[in-house]
C-alpha cells in the first residue's frame, strides 16, 4: 500500500472517532464508567482495600490474586501447581440480594452469619455488608477447612471499612479510627526552685 493512501487513511480513522465521540457527547451519562451498579464509585469500596485482608499462606501455599474491581477482589489459594481453593471478599452494596441467603442463617463464625452453599462453598456476612466466600476446588475442602480459611480473613478491620470520598484507598469508618499521634496531657508550668 503506498504510503500517501495510508496517511489518508489513518486521517479518515482519525477524523471518524472524533466525529463518534462528539455524537456520543450527549449520551455520555448512558456510557459506563462514573458508577457501579447505578451507585457512585465513591460508595463502592474499591478491591484494593480488600486484598490486604485476604488470610496469610500456610507453609507451602501461596495467595495469588485473580481479580480486583471496585466492590470485588478474588483470589487463588494455591498449594503447588493445584489450586486449593478461591477465595473472595465483595461489596454487597452492588448487588443487594447477595445479602438474602444470609436472612435465614442459624449459624454463625466469629459474630457473622455463615451460610453453606452447597458442598464446597462458605460464605459470611460481615457487618451486614461485605461476603467473604471460600469456594473448594479439586478434591474440595471440608467444611471445617472453609470455616478455618473464613477466620483467617481480618474480619474485625474488614467491618471497619468504609469508602473513600475521594480517593481509591478506603479508611476506617470514623468511630473505628485512631489518633494519628497521642494525646499529650495539658503542659503545667514548672515552679521554680526558690532560691
Amino acid at each position: 500500500m503506498a504510503r500517501p493512501l495510508r496517511w489518508a487513511l489513518g486521517l479518515l480513522l482519525a477524523a471518524g472517532l472524533l466525529l463518534a465521540g462528539l455524537l456520543f457527547l450527549p449520551f455520555h451519562s448512558w456510557l459506563p464508567g462514573g458508577t457501579v451498579a447505578d451507585l457512585p464509585r465513591s460508595e463502592v469500596v474499591n478491591g484494593t482495600a480488600f486484598n490486604r485482608l485476604f488470610p496469610a499462606p500456610g507453609p507451602g501455599e501461596q495467595l495469588v490474586f485473580t481479580q480486583e474491581k471496585r466492590g470485588f477482589s478474588e483470589a487463588k489459594l494455591k498449594q503447588g501447581d493445584q489450586t486449593r481453593a478461591l477465595l473472595a471478599i465483595s461489596d454487597t452494596i452492588t448487588a443487594p440480594t447477595a445479602r438474602d441467603k444470609f436472612a435465614a442463617s442459624t449459624e454463625r463464625l466469629q459474630g457473622w452469619p455463615l451460610a453453606e452453599q452447597g458442598d464446597q462453598a462458605s460464605a459470611l456476612l460481615v457487618a451486614d455488608r461485605f461476603q467473604v466466600k471460600v469456594i473448594g476446588q479439586g478434591a474440595g475442602l471440608a467444611a471445617e477447612q472453609r470455616h478455618d480459611l473464613l477466620e483467617g480473613f481480618q474480619l474485625q478491620k474488614l467491618a471497619a471499612l468504609a469508602p473513600a470520598a475521594k480517593g481509591s484507598r478506603a479508611t476506617l469508618a470514623p468511630s473505628r479510627q485512631q489518633p494519628v499521634a497521642p494525646t499529650l496531657p495539658a503542659k503545667t508550668p514548672e515552679l521554680e526552685p526558690a532560691a
